[in-house]
């Protein structure tokens, strides 16, 4: 697994976390691979902005 691999999965876990009780009735590792690319799209969205914004904030320190 890559190192964006890796995040990935970290977002997408701590994602689906939020939904608490489901996701303590339903854990991550018995997901099918369908409902976890729902989170996996998620976590994309979550990471570009993440990095959007810490590609601002390093700008700004440059200036």
């Amino acid at each position: 697994m890559t190192d964006e691999d890796a995040r990935r999965e970290r977002y997408a876990v701590a994602l689906y976390s939020t939904l608490g009780f489901s996701a303590e009735r339903h854990p991550w590792t018995g997901l099918s691979p369908a409902r976890r690319e729902v989170w996996y799209q998620r976590a994309d969205a979550a990471m570009a902005v993440a990095d959007e914004e810490i590609a601002e904030r390093l700008n700004a320190e440059g200036e």
